[in-house]
């Protein structure tokens, strides 16, 4: 392959966005190592529940629409406005029932995480939505440039200015709370009046909604998920245990986390890389070519397991040291996951999205039963084998799938 095809304008985007993305979780990462010191466990365990709710709760806002706004774009480029416009106003109508629910759920006195935090969630998870649209708009256009810095605006500088006022005054979790809040609502007002309006009819806005919810309905089970699989154990592990317990777990899996960035980050050119090599028909080619990646990603993962003292270290205090017993289990799942990443591109390449999914869900079911059954019966780091052992079911399935529809092996 020559060097001009290397580096075609696709190829430079992808490294764009891999740049972008491995800046904004740096800052996060050394941001964590903060946060661990200045709070103590209860406070960073609730915040840990603050930052997972988001992308959960935001799926409940917009229904997954926002993958209709990549398909419009490709199939009815002229309709992208209102079709943004409408998924807006849809989300927003959204909010305010989700408010209506959690002011009563407040007034009976259940509270799901914080009675401030909660409130902060829901409105941080609208205004995520509204971002998450235009960066799909983005980058759907190609705009890394744009897409980057706004992607790197709403992951990181709530973070890094909380640490900042943090450092400067004092506060507590609300104060992050109120800073990510702030940040994100800036954002998203900024990208709603820099785009163009549409006045929008009720006949055109209901036709726009359904369409787009017809096309969206059939993502929302994927991607509840896979959310589910990666964060319901936390969930669970605050319901039966503490904020304390939800914090030495987060420690452990933000190693884990390191992994499966460096594997989730090469899976956007591996996966062009095999979509190519099925069309062309180079099944041997792309065996030889899994198996040296399945063995870069093994190193990386002993190196990683190697080096889990350190990582601890870097990300908190010695007080965290009590999970470093479970970060071998996790770094295990997260190799089953890498592996069900690798096998999954065969049924997208069929584009038979319903064998992709269906391993995640039934996966992600498995995850919240044996956590719900074991939780209360072994320590909470249980949790670390239940999400081993529902990843590779997850993965056994989707091999299963490839060899006997598929008939394709690539990992031996």
């Amino acid at each position: 392959m020559s060097l001009i095809r290397i580096f075609n304008s696709k190829n430079i985007n992808y490294l764009y966005y891999l740049i972008g993305e491995g800046f904004a979780k740096l800052l996060i990462f050394l941001s964590i190592r903060f946060f661990t010191n200045y709070f103590d466990k209860i406070s960073f365990g609730k915040l840990t529940l603050f930052w997972i709710s988001i992308p959960i709760l935001s799926v409940l806002i917009d229904f997954s629409q926002r993958s209709y706004v990549k398909y419009i774009y490709i199939n009815f480029r002229s309709k992208s406005d209102v079709v943004i416009q409408s998924i807006r106003l849809f989300s927003f109508v959204i909010l305010l029932f989700l408010f209506l629910i959690f002011w009563t759920l407040n007034f009976f006195d259940i509270i799901l995480i914080d009675k401030k935090l909660d409130y902060l969630i829901l409105f941080c998870s609208f205004f995520f939505v509204i971002i998450e649209i235009s960066l799909s708009y983005l980058q759907i256009k190609g705009d890394a440039a744009k897409y980057n810095i706004i992607f790197i605006i709403r992951q990181a500088l709530p973070y890094t200015l909380t640490v900042s006022y943090l450092f400067f005054f004092s506060g507590d979790i609300i104060s992050f709370g109120i800073i990510h809040l702030i940040v994100v609502s800036l954002l998203a007002l900024y990208l709603f009046f820099s785009e163009q309006l549409i006045k929008l009819s009720w006949e055109l806005f209901y036709k726009t909604i359904k369409s787009s919810i017809s096309f969206s309905i059939p993502f929302i089970p994927a991607v509840l998920s896979a959310l589910l699989l990666g964060f319901s154990d936390r969930f669970l592990i605050k319901y039966y245990y503490t904020d304390v317990e939800v914090a030495n777990y987060t420690i452990a899996y933000i190693v884990g986390t390191v992994y499966a960035s460096f594997f989730l980050a090469t899976n956007k050119m591996w996966q062009k890389y095999i979509l190519e090599g099925l069309k062309a028909q180079k099944i041997n080619e792309i065996k030889s070519a899994a198996k040296r990646y399945l063995l870069v990603v093994l190193l990386v993962g002993i190196i990683i397991l190697l080096l889990k003292t350190f990582l601890v270290t870097i990300l908190s205090n010695s007080s965290y040291y009590v999970i470093l017993d479970i970060i071998p289990t996790i770094l295990i799942g997260m190799f089953f996951y890498f592996l069900y990443t690798v096998m999954s591109n065969i049924p997208f390449y069929h584009k038979n999205t319903y064998l992709m999914v269906l391993p995640t869900f039934i996966a992600a079911g498995l995850n919240i039963i044996l956590n719900i059954i074991f939780l209360p019966i072994f320590d909470y780091k249980i949790a670390a084998l239940t999400t081993l052992i529902s990843y590779f079911i997850e993965f056994l399935i989707i091999y299963i799938i490839c060899i006997k529809k598929y008939k394709i092996n690539l990992l031996l």
